[in-house]
């Protein structure tokens, strides 16, 4: 459930991820808007809070930070 807080505080964001051909696009499930696109090859995507966990088809997963874009780690 998304959680709105006004007066300068902190907002909820809730988000989906989709896997596309070439790339994932991320969605605020609150607005149905595409918050970002990010390319590349992949088998799998979780969204986790603020970050979106993306299996690539060598068994690796690349953690990147949904607001920014950048990537955090590949483990």
């Amino acid at each position: 459930m998304d959680e709105t807080h006004c007066g300068g505080h902190n907002e909820v964001m809730s988000y989906a991820v989709k896997i596309e051909r070439s790339s994932i696009r991320i969605v605020n499930t609150a607005t149905g808007s595409t918050v970002r696109t990010i390319g590349g090859t992949f088998t799998a995507a979780i969204v986790q809070g603020e970050e979106v966990h993306l299996t690539q088809p060598n068994g690796r997963i690349r953690v990147v930070n949904i607001r920014t874009g950048s990537t955090i780690r590949t483990i």
